[in-house]
């Protein structure tokens, strides 16, 4: 019973204990792009929060560009994006978008007016907070209940 409990906490240890699935897509402008689903994290949303009917999206990190998102076809931000690449994490932009309690189907598209790279991915709506990043010249779109602390 020890030596299984003792696997149990190793195997833990060495995957973090936060599970979240990545895949990588080809988009529209030529670039491959990374999408991730964080399942689970150290600061979730509550119930209550995620209930909202809201979308907030956080510009994360190696931004410094004008970056264009459009929800459904529909510009919802449009603006100069420059992150501090000194301290990772850190929000350099957010924005809310408000989301139908009825409708479940948006897709969310970047564009990089310096880089000339976009992505276009459905929203899964179960999710209330994207994050993105600029890393290694690839969009990462990541979507998650957890609200990073700064």
């Amino acid at each position: 019973m020890k030596n299984t409990i003792c696997c149990l906490l190793i195997l833990c240890f060495l995957s973090g204990c936060k599970s979240f699935t990545k895949q990588d897509l080809q988009s529209s402008c030529g670039n491959t792009f990374e999408v991730q689903y964080i399942e689970n994290g150290k600061y979730k949303l509550s119930k209550q929060e995620r209930a909202k009917d809201y979308l907030t999206i956080y510009f994360l990190e190696e931004f410094n560009d004008q970056i264009k998102i459009s929800i459904n076809q529909k510009e919802v931000f449009n603006k100069k994006v420059i992150t501090d690449t000194t301290k990772f994490d850190t929000y350099s932009a957010a924005f809310t978008y408000k989301i139908s309690s009825t409708d479940t189907n948006y897709v969310i598209k970047g564009y990089s007016e310096r880089n000339k790279t976009c992505f276009e991915v459905p929203i899964n709506t179960k999710y209330r907070i994207i994050y993105l990043y600029y890393h290694n010249e690839k969009w990462i779109v990541r979507f998650s209940n957890g609200l990073i602390v700064n």
